[in-house]
C-alpha cells in the first residue's frame, strides 16, 4: 500500500507538471485561466517569473534596435568623411588627387582607401600622401619623380582578386594623418601615381580605377577647416532672411500707401531671399554630412547656384544704377551716334526696354548671369564636398575673380558715363557709387589673394567665407537702403525709387499720344506691361497698383 500511495502521488506531480508545461508551450487565455485556478504551485510561480522577465527583456531590445536604426536615419553620425570618384592615368597624368583633410593640432587622423578595378591587376601603381608644407611644391613641380620626393608617407597599391565580384580586383592602403605634435591643425593630400608612364608609353595597359576614400580625425568625419561653417551659414541665413522680410513689408507698405513700388526694390529683396536660401541649403547639405560622411550634391550645387545668383543680381543692380535707372528721362541727355559702349550703358539704363528689344545691354546683362552659373558649376568639379565657388585654387575660380575684376572696371565707365549728362547736383552720389561700388567688386579678388599670401592653409577656408559673407551683406544692405530711403539727397528727390510721379515731360508725352500705357486708364483689369517709347514710363500693372521699371 506505500508502494501504491508513492506511486499515486508521482503520477499525480506527472500529470501536474504536463499540464504545467502545455501551459507554457501554449499559454492561450483559457490555459492561462486554468493555471491560475488549479495551479497554484511555488515552481510554477518561478518559471512564469522568468518567462516573462526574458519577454519583457526582449521587447527592451527590441525597441532600443528601432531607436538606433531611426537615429541613424533622421540624423545619426557618420563614422568617416567619405569621397569617391574615378581615374584612369596616363602619359600626360600621371597621378591623381583623391582629396585632402585637415587634422586638429594635437590630433591623430586615419586615412583608408579602396581601389577597385575591373579591367585586371595593375602592380605599378603607389598611393602618397603630402603634407601643406610641401603641397605648394608639389603644384610647381612639372615631373611626376619631383613630386613624389615630397611624399611624407608611401604605401604600394596592390591588387588582389574580389572573392565576392568576379572579375573585379581589389586594393585597400590605410595611412596615418599623425599631427600629434603639431601646434596647429595641419593639411594632408592623398594622391596615386605611376611615374613610369612618363618614360614609357603603356597608357592601353593601365586600367581604370575606382576609388572611396575615408577620413577621420580621431572620430569626428569633420575637417578641422570646416568647423566654422555651421555658425557662419546659420548667421547668414537668418541675416539675410530677415532683411528680405523687412524689404517685402516695405514693398507692402509702398503698395498700400502709393499704389507704386519700384523694380529694383524687388530685385534687391530677390538677393537677399537668394543669399538666405544659399545658406539654408548649406546647412541642410552639412545635416545631411553629419549623418553619412558625405552629404547631399544636389543641396550644395543648389546652395552655389544660390550665391551666383546674389552675386549677380548685387552686381546688375550697381551697373544699372551706375548707368542711371530709376531716373527720370529728362534728367539724363540723349546721345548722339552712340558708340557700341554707349550703347550697352543706355540698355543698362532702361534694362526691361533693352530686354524686349534684345539690344547689347540685354546681352551684356544676360551674360553677367549666366558667366556666374557656369563658374559657379564648374568649381564643382574640382571639389564637390563643400561649396568652393570663390576658390582661387583652380581655374574657375581664377576666371571669377578675373570677371569680378573687369566688372569693376565697367562700372567705373558706367559712372562717369552717367556723371558726364546728369545735372551737376547728382556728380558727387556718382563719384561716391563708382569708389562703394569699385571698393565691392575689387574687395573678394583682393581679400582671396591676401588669404592666398599671408593666410595659413587651415584659416584660409574660414577666412574667405567670413570675408565674403561681410562683403555680401554690406552691399545687401546698402542696397536695402538705396532703394528704401526717403532722404533729402540729391539721388533720392529725382529717383523714381522715392516718388511714384511722372515727371513733367513723361505726363505730356503721355498725354500727347495715343499710346497704350495711359496708368490712369481702366486701372483694374488682369497685369502687363504698359507702356512704350511714348508712354508716361513703363510699369507692370497688377490691380490698382503698379511696378515700375523704368
Amino acid at each position: 500500500k506505500p508502494r501504491e500511495g508513492e506511486q499515486e502521488q508521482q503520477k499525480q506531480q506527472y500529470r501536474q507538471r504536463s499540464q504545467l508545461t502545455q501551459i507554457i508551450v501554449k499559454p492561450s487565455r483559457a490555459k492561462r485561466r486554468f493555471a491560475v485556478k488549479d495551479v497554484s504551485t511555488t515552481s510554477m510561480t518561478k518559471k512564469s517569473s522568468s518567462i516573462l522577465a526574458a519577454h519583457h527583456r526582449g521587447s527592451l531590445r527590441c525597441l532600443l534596435s528601432l531607436l538606433a536604426v531611426g537615429t541613424a536615419l533622421l540624423g545619426g553620425c557618420a563614422d568617416a568623411k567619405t569621397v569617391s570618384g574615378d581615374f584612369k592615368l596616363s602619359g600626360l597624368m600621371t597621378e591623381h588627387v583623391m582629396g585632402s583633410f585637415a587634422v586638429a593640432a594635437g590630433h591623430t587622423g586615419t586615412m583608408t582607401v579602396d581601389l577597385i578595378s575591373k579591367d585586371g591587376p595593375y602592380s605599378a601603381f603607389s598611393a602618397r600622401m603630402y603634407k601643406d608644407d610641401e603641397w605648394p611644391k608639389f603644384k610647381k613641380a612639372l615631373l611626376c619623380d619631383q613630386k613624389t620626393k615630397l611624399a611624407s608617407t608611401t604605401e604600394p597599391v596592390v591588387f588582389a582578386r574580389d572573392r565576392k565580384s568576379p572579375g573585379q580586383h581589389k586594393a585597400h592602403i590605410a595611412m596615418k594623418m599623425d599631427n600629434s605634435k603639431g601646434d596647429r591643425p595641419r593639411y594632408y593630400y592623398f594622391a596615386v601615381d605611376e611615374c613610369q608612364l612618363e618614360m614609357y608609353m603603356h597608357d592601353a595597359q593601365v586600367p581604370k580605377v575606382h576609388y572611396k576614400v575615408q577620413t577621420w580625425d580621431e572620430g569626428s568625419h569633420l575637417s578641422a577647416d570646416e568647423n566654422h561653417l555651421i555658425t557662419l551659414h546659420t548667421m547668414t541665413m537668418l541675416f539675410s532672411g530677415i532683411l528680405a522680410t523687412l524689404l517685402g513689408l516695405s514693398i507692402m507698405v509702398q503698395m498700400m500707401q502709393k499704389s507704386s513700388v519700384h523694380a529694383a526694390m524687388f530685385l534687391v529683396t530677390a538677393a537677399a531671399i537668394c543669399d538666405s536660401a544659399s545658406s539654408m541649403l548649406e546647412l541642410m547639405h552639412l545635416r545631411a554630412y553629419s549623418s553619412n560622411g558625405v552629404g547631399s550634391y544636389a543641396l550644395d550645387a543648389l546652395s552655389a547656384h544660390m550665391e551666383a545668383l546674389c552675386d549677380s543680381m548685387v552686381t546688375l543692380m550697381l551697373l544699372f544704377v551706375a548707368s542711371g535707372w530709376t531716373l527720370p528721362s529728362d534728367v539724363i541727355s540723349v546721345q548722339q551716334n552712340a558708340t557700341l559702349v554707349q550703347k550697352v550703358i543706355g540698355g543698362l539704363q532702361n534694362p526691361f526696354r533693352a530686354l524686349a528689344s534684345g539690344s547689347p545691354g540685354a546681352v551684356f546683362a544676360m551674360f553677367i548671369i549666366a558667366a556666374h552659373l557656369i563658374l559657379a558649376q564648374w568649381g564643382r568639379i574640382y571639389n564637390d564636398d563643400f561649396d568652393s565657388y570663390h576658390d582661387l585654387e583652380h581655374l574657375p575660380g581664377t576666371m571669377l575673380m578675373l570677371l569680378r575684376m573687369f566688372l569693376g572696371l565697367c562700372l567705373i565707365i558706367c559712372c562717369f558715363q552717367t556723371r558726364s549728362r546728369c545735372p551737376i547736383s547728382l556728380h558727387g552720389f556718382y563719384v561716391k557709387l563708382a569708389i562703394v561700388g569699385t571698393a565691392w567688386f575689387q574687395s573678394l579678388p583682393i581679400v582671396i589673394w591676401a588669404c592666398n599670401a599671408f593666410v595659413s592653409y587651415h584659416l584660409r577656408h574660414a577666412a574667405v567665407g567670413k570675408w565674403c559673407a561681410i562683403v555680401q551683406t554690406s552691399s545687401l544692405v546698402l542696397l536695402s537702403w538705396l532703394v528704401t530711403s526717403q532722404s533729402s539727397s540729391s539721388y533720392h528727390k529725382l529717383s523714381h525709387m522715392s516718388s511714384g510721379k511722372d515727371n513733367l515731360t513723361e505726363s505730356l508725352s503721355g498725354a500727347g499720344g495715343g499710346d497704350i500705357g495711359a496708368d490712369s486708364g481702366g486701372g483694374g483689369g488682369s497685369g502687363g506691361i504698359l507702356g512704350g517709347a511714348a508712354s508716361r514710363g513703363l510699369t507692370f500693372s497688377m490691380g490698382k497698383s503698379k511696378v515700375r521699371l523704368d
